[in-house]
């Protein structure tokens, strides 16, 4: 084994340890609060800036706080839910299964942040150095790199190599 294995190990080794700490509800929950918080801000902060004080000095500070506090305020909201829900699952003793479906979401987000670092790794001349040529995981990672460069645009994927 490599540091490339070792860092693979330690990111899914730590996402499952994370997960398993909090669980499948608030890791979700987590996520997708991210997601809402954006989204929202995204699509109505032009329709907030209006009620932003109009002492702010111009149009784009009163739309940056629209989106801020409409990021925020959903983000406090979904934490308050986060919150009853995690303590539902302790009351109903629903939280050990809870802490092994997060186990399993944890081992998918590790590995989808070390394919992540792999496809950026794939821009540089990193796959080209003997830690990564004799790591155990790297024919694996490279191989789902590949699979996934169909996504990418074409600009993009062209330019990542690992031979």
């Amino acid at each position: 084994m490599t540091g490339f294995d070792y860092t693979v190990l330690g990111i899914m080794g730590l996402s499952m340890l994370l997960s398993v700490m909090r669980g499948l509800v608030q890791e979700a929950l987590a996520l997708a609060a991210w997601v809402l918080a954006f989204w929202l801000a995204s699509h109505y902060s032009s329709a907030v800036a209006q009620w932003m004080p109009q002492n702010l000095p111009n149009e784009e500070l009163r739309y940056l706080a629209a989106f801020v506090s409409i990021f925020f305020v959903t983000w406090v909201l979904s934490a308050l839910l986060r919150v009853t829900l995690n303590q539902f699952m302790q009351v109903t003793g629903l939280k050990p299964v809870d802490r092994l479906f997060g186990a399993g979401f944890g081992l998918v987000r590790g590995f989808l942040l070390s394919l992540t670092l792999v496809l950026l790794a794939g821009f540089t001349s990193l796959p080209k150095q003997t830690i990564w040529r004799n790591a155990m995981f790297s024919p694996l990672f490279e191989e789902a790199a590949v699979m996934t460069k169909i996504w990418l645009p074409e600009s993009l994927a062209a330019r990542i190599r690992y031979d």
